[in-house]
C-alpha cells in the first residue's frame, strides 16, 4: 500500500512541473491586437456587426479553425505557455 502512494505521489509531481498552459483569444481590429481569455469576454466588448461574425460560430468553430477572418477582423486562437510553478 506504501509503494502505491508513493508512485502516485511521484506521478503528481512530475505532472505538476508540466508547464501550464492557458488558452488566449486574439482579436485584431484595425490597428488593434487585444487579447482575451475567453470568447464570451470578448463579445462582451463588442457586438457581432462589429465584428462580422455570430458568438455562436465563433465558439463553434475558432477551435477547430484556430483562426477565423472576416471582413471587419481577425480572430485567432492560441496558448499561452506559463513557467511552472515551484512549490
Amino acid at each position: 500500500m506504501k509503494k502505491i502512494i508513493f508512485v502516485l505521489n511521484i506521478i503528481e509531481t512530475m505532472e505538476g512541473k508540466k508547464k501550464q498552459e492557458r488558452k488566449v483569444v486574439h482579436l485584431q481590429i484595425g490597428d488593434k491586437h487585444l487579447y482575451y481569455g475567453s470568447i464570451s469576454r470578448l463579445f462582451d466588448d463588442f457586438t457581432e456587426d462589429e465584428l462580422g461574425i455570430s458568438y455562436y460560430k465563433t465558439k463553434n468553430n475558432l477551435s477547430k479553425m484556430g483562426t477565423i477572418t472576416t471582413d471587419k477582423c481577425v480572430i485567432r486562437q492560441g496558448y499561452i505557455i506559463t513557467k511552472p510553478k515551484k512549490r
